[in-house]
């Protein structure tokens, strides 16, 4: 999807207080990965929000770069538990109605058997 795909000069204009050598610092330190394509780097909506965030930790909270780099990792941790929880919903979802009722009084406690 190519107008999910935006390139450097596009992301520093977007992005208030990003400069390209700060762009190139958080790819350093692989807290922002570009996608890598015939026409250079590219960068997705989601990459441009995580840049957002940065620079916010960075300026508004003189966060240093280890704190960034922890945090950014919790982060994307959390979307990945996240992403883990929507596939489960979906799975009990598919399943027939007597088992999620099983699973629903499970979750919330009411699980008598042991």
């Amino acid at each position: 999807d190519m107008t999910d795909a935006y390139a450097p000069d596009q992301v520093i204009a977007h992005v208030t207080s990003l400069t390209a050598e700060r762009l190139s610092h958080f790819e350093r330190l692989r807290i922002v990965t570009p996608v890598t394509t015939p026409d250079g780097p590219r960068y997705r909506t989601l990459d441009i929000r995580r840049i957002t965030l940065l620079c916010e930790l960075t300026d508004d909270f003189e966060v240093n770069e280890d704190a960034l780099v922890i945090i950014m990792s919790l982060l994307d941790q959390l979307h990945g538990a996240h992403s883990k929880l929507e596939q489960v919903m979906q799975a009990i979802g598919a399943e027939p109605s007597e088992i999620k009722l099983r699973l629903s009084r499970r979750l919330a406690g009411e699980d008598t058997d042991g």
